[in-house]
């Protein structure tokens, strides 16, 4: 009795170990879990940081491009009016002279004057001779 009791206890022993062995092998496998779990946060943090400064990195880039169009547009309207008014004002010389031509008995304007008072190229010479005023933000 007395050996069947310290066999059952030697075995009990045994188990003992071998599961304080399994304990300790999964507390080891949890801990590395833990450490890898630990690095992924880690790294997943530090993606996130970057996300948001490439973000705002590019929203400032937006609003830069969207501020540079704004003024760009405000330029066109600017050089569409002077465009405009160049235009007026040759029109009225070009009507001047054809009267003042008409009143002086120098007979009418041929149409090729007209039409050089109207050509493309007169226009853009009046642009590029006239002083254009335009602001560089």
């Amino acid at each position: 009795e007395k050996t069947v009791l310290q066999s059952t206890n030697r075995k009990l022993e045994r188990r003992v170990k071998e599961l304080s062995i399994q304990i300790d092998d999964e507390r080891q496998h949890v801990n590395d879990q833990k450490d890898q779990l630990s690095l992924r946060v880690k790294a997943l943090k530090r993606q996130v940081d970057e996300a948001e400064e490439e973000i705002e990195r590019l929203d400032s880039l937006r609003k830069k491009a969207q501020r540079e169009l704004e003024e760009q547009h405000e330029v066109n309207e600017q050089l569409q009016a002077r465009i405009k008014a160049l235009e007026k004002d040759s029109w009225r010389k070009a009507s001047r002279s054809a009267a003042e031509s008409t009143l002086s008995n120098e007979g009418l304007s041929s149409d090729e004057e007209f039409d050089s008072v109207y050509d493309p190229s007169s226009i853009a010479s009046l642009l590029t001779e006239s002083n254009l005023q335009t602001s560089s933000c």
